[in-house]
């Protein structure tokens, strides 16, 4: 049987083989319908292929994308993008997006202890003169303006929830990994998007005015 080498939509690991073990010819056409499944977690894609001459993909014995005479047409379902809010530093951009990759591939306490992470970088960013515990920044913030009260309440459940998953011995469920992430999310996108954006605007007025 053939393969190919995808990011599984199912367990999210990168550069995995899927190997083929169905297909069905398309009436009329050298199209084949081929049904793959992902080495890892056994989860299925389902591709278009069209077959030159020679063996088809499932037939096939090897990578089939180095074969010139088995064409890849489209494929599905394929990896979801993770949605990162925008405007964010980059090593903050890089810890949100590691919450949100663990939590697609199942891991709910490293998701938790990420979303953490990128709210003790966000407020160290934020106010980078303050020292003290991380519930010490995040009053300090609040004592400033620089959040409002409800932003201070969601960065000490972030604070919080995020600590608990780091020592706890019970693990994290999705549903709380979930709700972690999306008050992160909302942190970020109050301090980070959305400022960035009314610069931009400002920005935008200034050069038509």
């Amino acid at each position: 049987m053939g393969q190919i080498k995808r990011d599984c939509p199912h367990c999210n690991t990168q550069n995995t083989a899927f190997h083929a073990f169905g297909e069905h010819k398309k009436i009329n056409t050298q199209i084949y319908t081929t049904a793959f499944y992902c080495s890892g977690c056994y989860g299925g894609i389902i591709a278009e292929i069209k077959l030159v001459a020679g063996h088809t993909a499932l037939q096939y014995k090897g990578e089939i994308e180095v074969n010139p005479n088995l064409k890849m047409i489209r494929e599905y379902p394929k990896p979801s993008k993770s949605v990162i809010p925008k405007s964010l530093p980059g090593n903050i951009n890089k810890f949100y997006s590691q919450a949100t990759d663990s939590l697609k591939a199942g891991n709910y306490d490293a998701s938790s202890m990420m979303s953490r992470k990128s709210l003790e970088v966000a407020v160290k960013t934020l106010s980078p003169k303050s020292s003290g515990s991380l519930y010490k920044i995040i009053e300090s913030l609040a004592k400033q303006n620089m959040i409002t009260p409800d932003i201070k309440d969601w960065a000490h459940i972030i604070r919080d929830d995020g600590n608990i998953a780091a020592h706890e011995e019970e693990p994290v469920n999705r549903e709380h990994a979930e709700e972690l992430l999306s008050f992160a999310e909302m942190f970020l996108m109050y301090t980070f998007t959305m400022p960035a954006m009314v610069k931009d605007k400002r920005h935008d007025d200034d050069t038509k005015a």
